[in-house]
């Protein structure tokens, strides 16, 4: 026989569901197009792979369950669009440094120009505090990623 669950318990779960329903919507929200079908594509293949893996072996490390995804998506790129695309696409990196000062209202402010120069945005830094003491400064960095290639077929969200 089972005992009903409390209906403040009952209540309480319900709410969590839909606080971790909540969370995924925003957290897919903030994916681009890319990265939504990426983790769709491979979402989708681990679930498929998952539920063909046998039940009387060892399920296999994480990444061997990466490398058989990927692999299984490859093997079928017209199914799995954004994974396919990733081999014609080029990804770079710039990573630029640049000073900041903290301004009277607790914001930072950009007080120098970009470099990729370290011991360029060092020199200024060293030049910033030599001249304005009383100043907080210190190096800040921003990381620009440029993605290059053929515009993969975007699963719509659903």
């Amino acid at each position: 026989m089972t005992t009903p669950l409390p209906d403040g318990l009952v209540d309480y779960l319900i709410a969590r569901d839909a606080e971790r329903a909540d969370a995924v919507t925003q957290f897919l929200g903030r994916l681009t197009d890319r990265e939504h079908t990426l983790m769709r594509d491979a979402a989708v293949m681990g679930y498929v792979q998952g539920r063909r893996h046998p039940d009387e072996e060892d399920h296999p490390k994480d990444s061997a369950v990466l490398r058989l995804v990927i692999d299984a998506a490859l093997a079928i790129p017209d199914l799995y669009p954004a994974v396919a695309a990733v081999k014609e696409q080029v990804t770079t990196t710039k990573l630029e440094h640049f000073v900041v000062v903290r301004q009277p209202d607790g914001t930072w402010e950009q007080a120098s120009s970009s470099s990729t120069d370290t011991a360029y945005i060092q020199r200024q830094l060293a030049r910033m505090q030599a001249n304005h003491p009383d100043w907080e400064c210190r190096i800040n960095w921003l990381a620009t990623t440029l993605t290059t290639g053929p515009i993969p077929r975007i699963v719509p969200a659903s």
